[in-house]
């Protein structure tokens, strides 16, 4: 049995086909005259009917998508064997799509050009353009994928020749092939690029064109001319676009023209759309602060609860989906922008009636998320699992791509009616009851009025705009075609559970397929399985009455009964009426190399007319679908913190004059808590409070937190789960709490994890230092800074020696709250009985007591040799600190602050003029100065000494 067999995969279902040997040579021939192909390309060969992929490619596609080498053949030539895989179109979207989308990697198409192998398509993950069918099938992208593409040019800051100080003018142009988007921005920057990293990681960029660029990719010739084709003449074109300091932005919309080569892909032309982004619009996110939030999945990430999009992900839409992913990734900055997404949250939060109607009703019929199993099929086909019959649910977005560029089908335009016909009652459910009671006190929240003005009344503008485009479906006498035609499916469909019924098979092992020649009918496989003998099977259908055999080969039998028999031919007929009324001429496709433009014969007048017509609509089907997707987020918000293990709170804004704060009760991590090794249910997540804010406006609140305690005691998540409360809160949702008040934050930096890049000969260490070093430049008074394990690969003393304000985890370090009263210890609690070590996770004021690294390692089965070994060298260290040694204890040194602090002012006063005097006498001379110090009678100068003392010899290690 092969191992695609236990994978799910039938031999038929593999997709896999047979080249000749001539045919391989033309395409080893093509292939070796490309010189070296890079690693990250996979190159294929259009062979009409099927591709073709050979070499490294055909055993990476077979190792990554199949994950099996038996779909794999060879070919025989002088050179000994060459590995080669053949598979039919279907499959090769598929592969395509991973390709570009889950393996990002390049991919090249080739097809015959007369008897010459021509490039006739390429893409990259930042570059779909070509590849739209294939990767935009079902309307969503992956959750972890994204088609952005980035052009950045750096320039000078004004008034200067070079920069000025280390600051640099940045200029930046996104494209998204999936969306049809442009988006430009210019910034001043500082010499790390900290907010050109942010804006590339909320934009989630994939590729990024800069210094590779040859001589002129940047000229902004005829800039202005090829934006005006992809917009449309009539779209407004944001000003700033073209009126910046400097034309950076220009410069980088002329290059990525270049490489996507837009100007000459005309089926896109005036689909796109233009937007101005302000870098301090949004909190500022770099790539390490989303990967310590969890913000979105990683690759073959098996749990969706192990990130805030798989959390979140209960939307109903495609386009929910698209816009769930930017909204965690774009923090809000604006206050007012804030309460108003919090009071949507909370007014779908609080009714229940509502929130049920619309998510469970209305939302399915205007657009199914897709790749889903709440896609809607037509109410007739009751059992909902031929796929065969259009959806009822759709993706806005793609179906206005299709009527623009003129590749929309009568079955786009009867899809479209449908799901205007299910607009009505999403506006029913609005307008009507279910609201829970508010607007009375103070603080409290007219939902209705809310949901009004935000939802109602601009989506009853578009209802009434569409208003014509439902009149000239109905003249054309359009929307009773398809119901024919799916009717009739769903008739087939009764049809063959009947005769399963009939025959004693159960309805897994008689397929309903439809596809040439025969249309609709039934397959029995042929070949043993591990639950049946199918050879039965295909004498019970021989041996049934009334049964007609089509036909056998290798992957089984086909075969119809006379009921099945009429309902085909039935559908048949249907169809034919259905292709015919909705031929139409269709628009050359853009002349790539080796593409053959389409034209399909005139036919169907009035259908033609109408599909022409239904394109004008296209400004309002991008209306309805944003309308539809703010909607679909909201209402997943409030899903969520309404459904969550424990429902989250509202968290409260202070006001801009208040001094700044951060306190939450009970702060819950939302991925910990819905993890299985979390328990999973109410109670079962350990609940801690914190409170930061600004020390000089409030002495009891510190700045800063050191947080020290044993491994996998919770510390991580206890500081991570700050963070993801901030995010939320920022974003307009709801956070996991009992309580929340905060002042907005401009950036949420974060150093979490250990990683090295030995490629660029960079350690763990040296990694950690660089990206703190990033953090300090970065930050403000007003960001949220969260390092986790600062300092590993070195020793105790060295990593006591790097910037002390950001580490955590050592206990000299605790010795600071001490010394500086903005800083505040927190320990997590743990229970040591013996060599048993049982983590408590709760977040407790002070240091931690002690060193839990013996039983640690106690706990992850060390051999008990080891161990003793450990606890002996321990216990030496331990006696060396007595007496003032190099790694004297925290209570000596605590005993010698409060020494150097009883001194009175009059003494203090002395004893500084006393130090300034032999300072002046002295100079640079240490060893005579250290020696008239030491003779002083001064209280203060002695004790000043002491604490020097010992701090210089904790850092020399004597």
């Amino acid at each position: 049995m092969s191992a695609l067999y236990l994978l799910g995969f039938r031999d038929d279902e593999r997709g896999t086909e047979e080249v000749t040997s001539s045919e391989g040579k033309t395409i080893l021939s093509h292939k070796k005259g490309l010189g070296v192909q890079p690693a990250d390309l996979i190159r294929l060969y259009d062979r009409r009917d099927h591709y073709v992929a050979v070499g490294r490619d055909a055993d990476a596609i077979a190792a990554f998508y199949f994950r099996s080498s038996s779909a794999v053949r060879h070919w025989s030539d002088g050179d000994g064997r060459t590995p080669y895989l053949a598979i039919n179109k279907k499959m090769a979207a598929e592969v395509m799509r991973a390709c570009l989308l889950v393996q990002r990697r390049r991919l090249e198409v080739y097809s015959l050009d007369g008897a010459r192998w021509v490039l006739s398509r390429r893409g990259s993950p930042g570059n779909i353009s070509a590849f739209e069918e294939e990767c935009l099938r079902d309307g969503e992208l992956p959750p972890d994928a994204s088609t952005t593409i980035a052009a950045v040019r750096l320039g000078r800051t004004a008034g200067s020749k070079g920069y000025s100080g280390n600051a640099r003018l940045v200029g930046v142009c996104f494209a998204d092939g999936a969306s049809r988007s442009l988006r430009t921005s210019e910034f001043e920057d500082d010499e790390n690029l900290c907010t050109l990293e942010s804006l590339l990681c909320q934009q989630g960029t994939r590729e990024v064109a800069v210094t590779d660029a040859p001589r002129g990719a940047f000229a902004q010739k005829h800039a202005e001319q090829d934006l005006r084709r992809l917009v449309g003449s009539e779209q407004p074109v944001h000003a700033r676009a073209f009126e910046t300091q400097q034309q950076l932005p220009v410069g980088c919309f002329s290059a990525l023209c270049r490489h996507l080569d837009l100007p000459s892909l005309t089926e896109s032309h005036g689909q796109w759309g233009i937007e101005w982004v302000e870098p301090r619009e949004f909190v500022r996110l770099d790539a390490s602060a989303l990967r310590a939030l969890s913000v979105e999945p990683q690759p073959n990430e098996a749990d969706r609860n192990a990130s805030l999009y798989g959390i979140f992900a209960k939307t109903k839409t495609a386009g929910g989906g698209r816009l769930l992913r930017k909204w965690l990734k774009q923090p809000l900055l604006s206050p007012h922008e804030i309460e108003h997404r919090l009071d949507l949250v909370q007014t779908f939060v609080s009714s229940l009636e509502l929130r049920a109607t619309l998510r469970d009703t209305c939302l399915p019929a205007m657009g199914a998320r897709a790749g889903s199993s709440r896609l809607r099929r037509p109410a007739a086909c009751a059992r909902r699992r031929c796929g065969l019959c259009p959806l009822v649910g759709a993706d806005l977005d793609r179906l206005q791509r299709r009527l623009f560029s003129g590749r929309a089908t009568l079955q786009d335009v009867v899809l479209l009616y449908s799901l205007l016909g299910s607009l009505p009652r999403l506006l029913s459910a609005l307008a009507g009851g279910g609201y829970a009671e508010g607007g009375e006190g103070e603080g409290e929240v007219d939902g209705h009025t809310l949901v009004q003005s935000a939802f109602t009344e601009p989506l009853q503008v578009v209802h009434e705009n569409f208003e014509r485009y439902r009149q000239l479906v109905h003249a054309a006498e359009l929307a009773g075609l398809g119901a024919s035609r799916d009717e009739t499916v769903a008739e087939i469909e009764a049809a063959h559970e009947a005769l399963c019924e009939r025959l004693g098979v159960d309805e897994g092992r008689v397929k309903l397929e439809k596809g040439a020649p025969h249309g609709y009918h039934c397959r029995v496989s042929r070949k043993e399985n591990m639950t049946h003998n199918s050879l039965v099977d295909e004498k019970l259908i021989r041996d049934a009455d009334g049964v007609n055999v089509l036909g056998t080969k290798k992957d089984g039998v086909a075969f119809r009964d006379k009921a099945l028999d009429k309902l085909a031919a039935r559908y048949k007929e249907l169809a034919a009426h259905y292709q015919t009324a909705q031929a139409r001429p269709q628009r050359p496709l853009s002349r790539r190399r080796g593409a053959r433009a389409r034209l399909i014969p005139p036919a169907g007048t009035l259908v033609t007319k109408v599909v022409d017509t239904a394109a004008t609509f296209c400004p309002l089907i991008a209306e309805l679908a944003g309308h539809l997707t703010k909607l679909d987020v909201l209402l997943a918000f409030a899903a969520v913190a309404a459904s969550a293990p424990e429902p989250y709170v509202r968290p409260t804004l202070l006001p801009p004059e208040a001094p700044r704060a951060l306190r939450i009760d009970g702060a819950r991590h939302p991925c910990v808590e819905r993890m299985e090794s979390a328990g999973g249910g109410t109670g079962s997540f350990i609940k801690n409070d914190v409170a930061l804010g600004d020390h000089a406006a409030d002495a009891e609140v510190p700045s800063l937190l050191l947080v020290t305690g044993p491994n996998c005691g919770g510390k991580s998540t206890y500081i991570r789960s700050v963070g993801v409360c901030v995010l939320l809160a920022q974003v307009g949702c709801f956070v996991p709490a009992d309580a929340m008040e905060f002042s907005p934050v401009d950036a949420i930096l974060a150093r979490v994890g250990a990683g090295d890049m030995q490629s660029r000969g960079v350690s763990t260490f040296m990694a950690e230092m660089l990206e703190s070093a990033t953090i300090l430049r970065a930050a403000t008074a007003s960001s949220l800074v969260i390092i986790d394990e600062l300092g590993r690969g070195t020793s105790t003393y060295d990593g006591y020696g790097e910037p002390s304000p950001v580490r955590r985890h050592f206990h000299e370090l605790t010795a600071l709250a001490d010394r500086e009263a903005a800083v505040g210890n927190r320990h997590v609690a743990a229970h040591v009985d013996g060599d048993d070590l049982t983590p408590l996770f709760k977040v407790q004021p002070g240091p931690s007591d002690q060193s839990y690294g013996v039983a640690v390692a106690a706990s992850c089965d060390f051999p008990s040799s080891v161990v003793e070994s450990a606890k002996r060298k321990l216990a030496e260290l331990e006696s060396a600190t007595v007496g003032g040694g190099p790694a004297a204890d925290a209570a000596d040194a605590t005993a010698k602050r409060e020494r150097l602090a009883s001194v009175t002012a009059e003494e203090r006063a002395a004893g500084t003029a006393e130090v300034r005097r032999r300072l002046f006498d002295f100079g640079m001379d240490t060893p005579q100065l250290s020696e008239s110090l030491r003779a002083s009678t001064n209280p203060y100068v002695r004790a000043l000494l002491e604490v020097a003392t010992a701090e210089v010899a904790a850092e020399a290690g004597v």
